[in-house]
Order: structure tokens, then C-alpha cells, then sequence
């Protein structure tokens, strides 16, 4: 594949009906797509990330460029998936980490992520915050998992455009998954 403008290149993916850039075209802050009727898009996640590889950029934080990338699926309408976070997904692989979350069946936000800790858990809050309906990136201020009473429980306490929100989630699989539900949760009592 010879390298053309970002734009295009991502326009070229099966399966990416349009692209958005944040930032400037060389260095952008963030990638937004969207996605064509029936496309698996773990897949076309995959193509993407290659694209963004031939165009120096890397998904992993630390020793190159991020850039966040967000999928929506057609009739992606947020009401229509408010009401659940179905999944979120680590993966790792030699490029580092990244964070998938996943409303109802249409809607996936994708975000490069740190090993562990802080930078895990923004990844985390990130991607379920775009799912929810965040007007800008939140800014973390807590996540505290603790037992009470014999129960493992998370809180994520966040700013997002001038507002404080905190949302809790029992820890009943994994805990980044339980971040993301009290993100999830936060967002619900705005």
C-alpha cells in the first residue's frame, strides 16, 4: 500500500465509511471512524491500527505518537445504547495496549492504554466515558477499588466539562471492566 494523506488511507479500510481527524493531519490527537453495516470491527480495528503504524503513528503510550481511535457502527444512536456497557476488552500485543469498550451491539470506542495503573485506568475512562456521552476527555480524579463488607467495590471519581461525576461498580469480573461499569454509572446520574 503506498502511504497517501491519513484521511484517505483510512478511508481506503473496507469497511470505513468516513474518518475524522483531531488535531492536524500529521500528528492528529485523535482518529474517529465509521463504520459500514456488517463489518466485524475487531477487524476492521486491526486494519486501522496498520494504517496508523505506516503513518509513524503507534498505539501505545510512550515511545512514539498516540492517537486514540473511535469506531462507531452505523445508527450508532447513543439513547439507544445508554442503558448497558456490554463489554471491555484488553488487548496486548507488541505495540502495547489498548482498550475496547463496547455499548449494546453498535457503538465502540478504542483507546491506547498504558500496562497498568493510571494510564490504564484513563484509557478505561476514556473509552467508556465517548460511549456515554462525554462532551470532552475526562480527567480522572479517583478510581479506589476497596472490600466492604465482604464485597470488592470500585469508584471512579471523574471531571468532565465542568463536572464532577463518580459512579461505583462490584468488582464481579475483572476489575478494569468493573471501572468501566462505574464509569458507566457516573455518566447515568448526569
Amino acid at each position: 500500500m503506498a502511504v497517501g494523506t491519513l484521511r484517505d488511507d483510512l478511508l481506503s479500510v473496507h469497511g470505513v465509511e468516513s474518518a475524522q481527524l483531531d488535531g492536524d493531519e500529521i500528528a492528529p490527537t485523535g482518529v474517529r471512524v465509521h463504520l459500514a453495516g456488517g463489518v466485524d470491527p475487531a477487524v476492521v480495528g486491526d486494519e486501522v491500527q496498520r494504517v496508523l503504524s505506516l503513518h509513524g503513528l503507534r498505539s501505545e503510550v510512550g515511545g512514539g505518537a498516540v492517537a486514540p481511535v473511535s469506531m462507531d457502527l452505523p445508527s450508532a444512536d447513543r439513547r439507544s445504547v445508554e442503558s448497558m456497557l456490554t463489554s471491555l476488552r484488553v488487548m496486548e500485543g507488541r505495540d502495547g495496549v489498548v482498550v475496547e469498550a463496547v455499548a449494546g451491539d453498535i457503538a465502540v470506542s478504542v483507546r491506547a492504554a498504558g500496562a497498568a495503573g493510571p494510564a490504564f485506568d484513563q484509557a478505561v475512562v476514556s473509552a467508556v466515558s465517548e460511549l456515554a456521552g462525554a462532551t470532552s476527555v475526562p480527567l480522572v480524579r479517583s478510581v479506589d477499588a476497596r472490600d466492604i463488607g465482604g464485597t470488592s467495590v470500585v469508584t471512579v471519581v471523574i471531571d468532565e466539562a465542568g463536572d464532577r461525576l463518580v459512579g461505583s461498580a462490584i468488582v464481579d469480573g475483572g476489575r478494569a471492566y468493573a471501572v468501566g461499569r462505574a464509569v458507566w454509572a457516573a455518566f447515568a446520574t448526569r
